[in-house]
C-alpha cells in the first residue's frame, strides 16, 4: 500500500454559499467533469435531501494515464466550509482508502478561495511515480469545478 496526497487550489468569482451549493450537488459531477466523475447514483440522503451515500465510477485521468474506479462513498459535510467524500471500503476487507475534500474560503462577497486535497491509501506498484498523477487529477478536479461555477 501506498499512501498518496495531492492538493490544487483556485478562486471563484463566486460567493462561497453558491460554491458551496454547486459542490455538494454531487449528481452533477458528471455533467461539469464528464473525464473524472463517469457515473454518480445516490444511495441515500439525509433529513434534509443532501447525499449521504453514493455509489460512483470516477476515474484518473493524468497525462495518458484514464483508468476508472468504481466505489461507494459516503459523503459529510459542514456547512458552508467544507464537503468531504471518503471511500466505504467494500466486502473483500480490502484496506483502499481513497478521500476527496473541498474546503473553502470567503475572500470577498463574491469571491471564493477552493482548494481539493486528494488523499488515498491504494495498492499501486512501486515503481510508479503517482505523486505527480495525484496532482494533476486533483487539478483537473479543480479546474472543471472552476469552469462550472
Amino acid at each position: 500500500m501506498r499512501q498518496l496526497a495531492g492538493n490544487a487550489t483556485g478562486v471563484a468569482a463566486q460567493p462561497i454559499e453558491h460554491c458551496y451549493a454547486h459542490l455538494l450537488d454531487v449528481e452533477r459531477y458528471q455533467e461539469w467533469y464528464p473525464e473524472g466523475a463517469k457515473q454518480v447514483q445516490v444511495l441515500e440522503r439525509d433529513a434534509n435531501g443532501v447525499p449521504t451515500r453514493l455509489d460512483v465510477v470516477l476515474a484518473a485521468v493524468a497525462g495518458p494515464l484514464r483508468k476508472d474506479f468504481p466505489m461507494r462513498l459516503m459523503l459529510e459535510h459542514e456547512h458552508p466550509v467544507r464537503i468531504a467524500l471518503a471511500r466505504v471500503a467494500d466486502d473483500r476487507g480490502d484496506h483502499e482508502l481513497l478521500t476527496i475534500a473541498w474546503r473553502l474560503r470567503s475572500l470577498a462577497a463574491a469571491e471564493t478561495e477552493i482548494t481539493i486535497d486528494l488523499g488515498a491509501n491504494l495498492n499501486v506498484p512501486p515503481f510508479l511515480p503517482i505523486d505527480p498523477i495525484v496532482r494533476e487529477v486533483a487539478n483537473g478536479f479543480l479546474q472543471a469545478a472552476l469552469r462550472s461555477l
